[in-house]
């Protein structure tokens, strides 16, 4: 479970997140949605530990984890997806992941889990392929196994769709449905609302930095009427001449 209690990341222009007081429980999937800047990277940077808070404070299972040295063997648990590439460019596939597989768990054997995660997004077909020479969608599904190793019990991934497939997206579902039977935490954010209003379990709408929505998927219906909501109609009419 997690909790941030008026958390506030501000940046020098005064964008980040607000006073964001949200709890995040475990056997739910959760659907961080808002426009470009709205602040769901940010709230993900300070959940996974890169970001230290302006003001306010985290908490993983009942423990404050803004302290970084208290926040270290929770870190490890948590499937961190960034939305930028962040793997060693000129390494192959295979080799990143054999890496991470030895900074995550000290093994220097694939886990049983890892391999079956290679077999089920195809990994294994470019195995022996340099990362800069790949494709969006085979990098981001490279990155996806490497942020699965090991023990966890939170999901936090930003835009993992992003350059995928429909089948990719399919699997995409499967998979964190696996891992929500299994109790775990999951955040997930994507602009693509068809995707998320069959999918996630409760949505967190985020607008210039703050919760402006929370609830559960069944009560808000629509997703495009809910971002309308928040968008001033100057913005999406078009007068073309």
């Amino acid at each position: 479970m997690i909790l941030c209690e008026n958390l506030s990341k501000i940046f020098n222009s005064n964008t980040g997140i607000k006073n964001v007081n949200l709890n995040f429980e475990q056997g739910i999937i959760y659907g961080i949605i808002g426009y470009n800047g709205a602040g769901k990277t940010t709230l993900f940077n300070c959940i996974e530990g890169l970001y230290v808070p302006t003001s306010g404070f985290i908490s993983h299972n009942n423990i404050k984890t803004t302290n970084e040295k208290d926040f270290l063997p929770y870190r490890r648990k948590i499937a961190f997806l960034p939305n930028e590439d962040y793997l060693y460019p000129n390494l192959t596939c295979m080799e990143n992941i054999e890496l991470a597989t030895i900074l995550k768990t000290g093994k220097n054997k694939l886990l049983n889990e890892t391999n079956e995660l290679i077999h089920y997004f195809e990994i294994d077909s470019y195995f022996h392929k340099k990362f800069k020479e790949c494709s969006t969608g085979m990098k981001k599904k490279v990155q996806m196994v490497i942020s699965l190793i090991g023990e966890i019990d939170t999901i936090v991934w930003d835009e993992p769709n992003n350059g995928l497939d429909i089948v990719s997206n399919i699997k995409i579902k499967n998979l964190l449905n696996h891992y929500k039977s299994k109790n775990k935490t999951i955040l997930f954010s994507s602009h693509v609302i068809e995707f998320l209003e069959n999918f996630v379990d409760h949505c967190v709408l985020l607008n210039e930095g703050e919760v402006v929505e929370n609830n559960n998927i069944k009560n808000i219906g629509s997703l495009e009427n809910l971002f309308l909501k928040y968008l001033s109609k100057d913005n999406i009419e078009i007068n073309l001449e």
